[in-house]
């Protein structure tokens, strides 16, 4: 979904912001966290924040955002517009239901009806047609039949939900057109679908900042899966060791979803009065953190000693290792192979950061910024060859290599590739091919600036 990443530095100041900001994501808890945030930015010099739940009445919302305020000339309508551009995981937000109406809390059975309601809005069911109907529905659609007797005392208690999600469609849509004039909708939703009506029109005419987290941010995306693992042990009342959580960090790659999905997991495995140890972490957790090859290439350009050589041992351990979902055999002169995959990364990376300097194209930003103004010359022919060395490949492949790249100087990894034959020779020869290789990636990825 086009976006940009979420950040403070992202979000404009009030006077500066488009009438409508969506702030989206795959994990609920994260988008829930940016817009507490974003709130408490936009919230400064008197702005008024009105805050909605997703019962309170159509009617109360769409006053709000249609009219001026009587204590203040700036406001901040805040909703979950889930139910408006519907979700591409219904199963995720009903699994999340479950879990929250098992807390037994007022606070998480109110997370259960707005979780479940957004569900029931994506798959196209009418919580009125009953309560075991409804569930029985649900359950067809996504092929869990084991799910439809766990939501109906969801459903019998849920409250029926006022009419109105159109009319606050319509206000929102008014909002775009006359722009911000004293009013800002603050949206959040979960795993919005690509090329929902609202939510293209909002893309055009607004903002959209997504919470997903970001793989060259692990600090960043550290502190938010902290606090996403505290918050959810808080309220199972199990406690934690101080390392349980980074390993989990570890062993998930710090990847947001993932690392979501398996708290709930060990939260469970360590029931109400529980505690976690990291020992627990390693034994409940498969660890598939570091056996990705392109996970090992994106720490190279990270320029990320640590995570680099921490990856390659990973590489060079017998687990299985994988190239996205695809499996990679290691069974024959393995060494020798990852090295030369090694090698051939840096000779793509060589190849883009000499050509975008040479062309002075512009920096890296965003797959969709690379592929239609960066990509089409990188296409153009190169004489004499008569062919671009880059039209092998999808733009999304080669935007990965320009980004690892940009971290790099061109005689930095012209120096790399020079030292491959010796790299070579020396795994051919018997030589301790894990210290053979770590030399070569320690000596890639040192600070810049420190001699070649």
């Amino acid at each position: 979904m086009p976006g940009k990443p979420f950040s403070l530095e992202a979000l404009p100041s009030f006077e500066a912001a488009p009438p409508v900001i969506l702030i989206a994501g795959p994990v609920g808890f994260f988008v829930e966290d940016a817009a507490r945030r974003a709130r408490e930015s936009l919230a400064g010099d008197g702005v008024e924040v009105l805050h909605f739940e997703a019962d309170d009445p159509p009617a109360a919302i769409t006053e709000a955002l249609l009219n001026r305020s009587l204590f203040s000339p700036r406001r901040v309508v805040a909703l979950d517009a889930s139910p408006l551009v519907g979700t591409e995981a219904p199963g995720d937000l009903l699994e999340a239901a479950l879990e929250a109406w098992e807390r037994g809390t007022p606070a998480s059975r109110r997370e259960a009806f707005r979780h479940t309601r957004a569900a029931l809005a994506a798959l196209g069911i009418d919580a009125g047609e009953g309560p075991e109907e409804s569930a029985g529905r649900a359950a067809r659609k996504l092929r869990r039949t084991a799910l439809a007797d766990a939501l109906v005392p969801i459903l019998r208690e849920m409250p029926e939900q006022p009419v109105g999600g159109a009319a606050i469609a319509d206000a929102l849509r008014l909002l775009l057109s006359r722009g911000n004039d004293g009013t800002v909708a603050l949206l959040t939703a979960v795993a919005p679908p690509a090329g929902a009506a609202l939510l293209s029109e909002i893309e055009k005419e607004g903002l959209v900042l997504l919470a997903q987290g970001d793989a060259d941010r692990r600090k960043e995306n550290a502190g938010l899966l902290r606090r996403l693992a505290e918050s959810r042990a808080k309220e199972r009342e199990v406690s934690a060791a101080a390392d349980a959580w980074t390993r989990l960090m570890e062993r998930t790659d710090y990847d947001p979803a993932l690392f979501a999905a398996e708290v709930d997991k060990l939260l469970a495995w360590a029931g109400p009065g529980g505690r976690l140890r990291a020992e627990d972490v390693a034994e409940q957790v498969e660890d598939d953190s570091s056996s990705d090859l392109y996970g090992f290439f994106d720490a190279l350009g990270r320029r990320d000693p640590a995570d680099a050589l921490s990856r390659l041992e990973r590489l060079l351990s017998g687990a299985t290792v994988r190239a996205g979902e695809r499996e990679v055999d290691t069974d024959d002169y393995w060494e020798v192979r990852l090295f030369g995959m090694m090698n051939d990364e840096v000779r793509k990376m060589l190849h883009v950061r000499a050509f975008l300097e040479a062309q002075k194209l512009p920096g890296v930003s965003s797959p969709r910024e690379f592929e239609s103004r960066v990509y089409p010359r990188m296409l153009q022919a190169a004489p004499p060859l008569g062919k671009s060395p880059f039209a092998s490949g999808k733009p999304y492949m080669w935007f990965k290599v320009a980004e690892r790249a940009s971290r790099f100087t061109v005689a930095e990894l012209t120096s790399a590739v020079s030292r491959a034959a010796d790299v070579d020779a020396a795994l051919k020869n018997s030589s301790p091919p894990d210290e053979v290789l770590a030399a070569w990636v320690a000596r890639l990825v040192r600070p810049a600036g420190s001699g070649l």
